[in-house]
């Protein structure tokens, strides 16, 4: 949970624009968690992309001036305009601004406003939604420095360029016009009452016309969407590159294979040219990582060798993402670090030294962007060397499991190799990817020692993870959502863990729950914070399925005293009371297991098949009763 002050406007307004407006909170309160939050600053225009317009719900304006005599300025009188309620509300004002003949693009902005707030309403609050028809546009907050109640007069000095002043792209109008709508980024008189009041003055729109573009393009050039790894990397040809067009999807990363001429005389600059908060990121012919940046003009991304972490001309990889969606190296560490945000970095995260094997973090669509670059040609995608096997004591859901991990009991995957020996040889970290927002992945492990067990994803997830153990029956055991940060940890400080044998470790993104036949929640929602036995209306029965949606990405679970099972997982034959090593067999195994033990106070050692705390003569006898079970 994060408090939300001078900044909690971002986030409700994030809200508001899905027309959410249940999640609303009181000013200074908690705000709702959100895995995509960073800090940022005041800004007074800001990007956003909001879903397609209806014009049937905005009006034409017909009473500005046009100046100067060229046309390209609409002057927008806004005197005894008010301010209701948050963006969507049927009672806001909207209006549409015809572009003048000729333009198809809407390039600059001016204001001169007063604006009062009324009291707990404050100035900051008071905000226009400027977009084209498709959603796509910005949000304008003369009044952003001030967060108090009150009057105050606000001027931008002019009409400044989108680009020159504020960083940020032309915006496209498809069918010609400009859609405006007057609302608040914090609603604090609800049912349409006035929180605010643009009390006079002009809102001028500058238009323009839109070159046409050079360079490569995604899909005219590259034939369709671009991959996410140097395997899957488009390549851009020959030549000179100068720019490279494309459009990111949901959880979308593109990755195109260009040749640095000269390090020195390189950059790649999405300035002016994307309407989402971007990151780029430069990859070595091996794959590995070379230099990143997130934020350097504004939520635009730039980089270049000023930090010297570009060596030498030959073959590279450049990747543009959403934030935040990050590269992850061979065993799911970050390669980059995700702070700071402004600074152009060479590698510096857990895996800096890895290639990259894949994405990490659950982003919306970024939709259309523009990387300019200098120094750069266009060259043809390589084959790096592909990661090495994860090591024995690791599980990787892929590599090892063969595919996604199941979500329930009967499909969950069974973390078992035919060189450990089942609860003997110990697993200390399970990797996977949660390919969407639904896909909760379990696995099935052996705990001989519940006070020794502990698993955590801190530090190797980028979204915002939760974590479940589950008898092989299906029963819940414990639970975290939040251990100090987004991530989870669970271990037996609680007490909830009884026992030794075969369990069900189960990883989802907040907030996707398990709920049992009925659909009650088996832990519930909250508090956050804490590694908690389940205590949810279904706390007593099986997980039947999942509810709610979450981040997805790759992660890392890290592991203490787990192990690998048998092949078997939870249909390991129960009869077998002798099996000291779970294989599912009594045997001369089992046999010198407890013999080599013998005599011991051992506390959870599995040779203690009584669980009297002694290997002593009764296990013996246990083992040699039961010899030749499972045989």
């Amino acid at each position: 949970m994060r408090s939300a002050v001078c900044f909690r406007w971002f986030g409700l307004l994030m809200t508001a624009l899905a027309l959410s407006a249940s999640m609303l909170a009181q000013k200074g309160a908690l705000s709702p968690k959100d895995q995509y939050e960073k800090p940022r600053t005041t800004l007074l225009v800001e990007p956003v992309n909001v879903g397609p317009r209806n014009p049937a719900l905005y009006v034409p304006y017909s009473g500005g001036d046009f100046s100067p005599a060229s046309g390209d300025i609409v002057v927008v009188d806004v005197t005894g305009t008010p301010s209701y309620d948050s963006a969507g509300a049927a009672c806001n004002i909207r209006m549409t601004i015809p572009a003048p003949a000729g333009r198809d693009n809407f390039n600059g902005i001016g204001w001169d406003v007063q604006l009062t707030a009324t009291s707990p309403s404050w100035r900051c609050e008071i905000a226009v939604l400027i977009t084209n028809v498709n959603g796509q546009g910005y949000i304008l907050r003369p009044g952003a420095a001030d967060c108090s109640a009150g009057t105050g007069f606000y001027t931008s000095g002019g009409v400044g360029k989108l680009c020159d002043v504020y960083n940020l792209p032309d915006l496209p109008l498809p069918d010609g016009n400009l859609y405006l709508e007057f609302f608040e980024t914090f609603n604090d008189f609800a049912d349409c009452g006035q929180d605010g009041n643009w009390d006079s003055g002009t809102l001028s729109f500058q238009f323009g016309t839109t070159p046409p573009f050079t360079g490569w393009d995604e899909t005219l050039n590259g034939g369709g969407d671009a991959g996410e790894t140097p395997e899957t990397a488009q390549s851009t040809g020959s030549g000179t590159l100068t720019a490279i067009r494309g459009d990111l999807e949901a959880d979308g990363v593109d990755m195109y294979a260009i040749r640095i001429t000269d390090p020195a005389l390189f950059s790649a600059s999405l300035r002016c040219n994307a309407l989402f908060d971007t990151q780029l990121f430069l990859f070595k012919a091996d794959g590995t990582g070379a230099v990143h940046n997130d934020d350097t003009f504004g939520l635009l991304s730039y980089i270049d060798n000023s930090t010297g972490c570009i060596t030498e001309a030959g073959v590279y990889y450049l990747a543009v993402s959403r934030y935040n969606r990050d590269p992850v190296g061979c065993e799911g560490g970050f390669i980059w670090n995700n702070s700071p945000f402004d600074a152009i970095r060479c590698p510096d995260g857990p895996e800096a030294a890895s290639r990259v094997s894949g994405w990490s973090g659950s982003t919306t669509a970024g939709g259309t962007y523009i990387i300019t670059l200098q120094g750069a040609e266009g060259t043809t995608a390589g084959n790096p060397d592909d990661c090495p096997p994860p090591p024995l004591d690791h599980w990787d859901e892929t590599i090892n499991g063969g595919g996604d991990a199941g979500d329930l009991p009967a499909t969950a995957q069974v973390v078992s190799r035919p060189e450990a020996t089942p609860c003997q040889t110990a697993v200390t970290r399970i990797s996977g990817n949660r390919a969407n927002s639904s896909d909760a992945d379990m696995y099935i492990i052996c705990i001989t020692d519940p006070a020794s067990f502990s698993a955590t994803t801190v530090g190797g997830a980028a979204f915002d993870t939760q974590l479940f153990l589950f008898r092989c029956d299906g029963t819940g055991v414990v639970h975290n959502d939040d251990c100090g940060s987004l991530q989870s940890c669970i271990d037996n400080s609680t007490g909830c863990i009884t026992e030794s044998g075969i369990y069900l470790l189960a990883i989802t993104g907040y907030n996707q729950d398990p709920v049992d036949s009925s659909g009650q929640l088996i832990w519930n929602n909250s508090p956050f914070g804490e590694i908690r036995c389940p205590d949810g209306p279904g706390a007593a029965n099986p997980v039947a399925g999942w509810t709610g949606t979450g981040g997805s990405g790759t992660y890392v679970i890290q592991l203490q005293g787990a192990y690998f099972v048998s092949p078997q997982g939870c249909e390991t034959p129960p009869g077998c009371a002798g099996d000291v090593n779970g294989d599912g067999h009594t045997d001369d195994t089992d046999l010198l297991a407890v013999l080599f033990a013998f005599g011991n106070f051992c506390p959870g050692c599995p040779e203690d098949l009584n669980g009297d705390d002694f290997v002593d003569d009764q296990d013996l006898l246990i083992v040699l009763f039961d010899f030749g079970c499972g045989s």
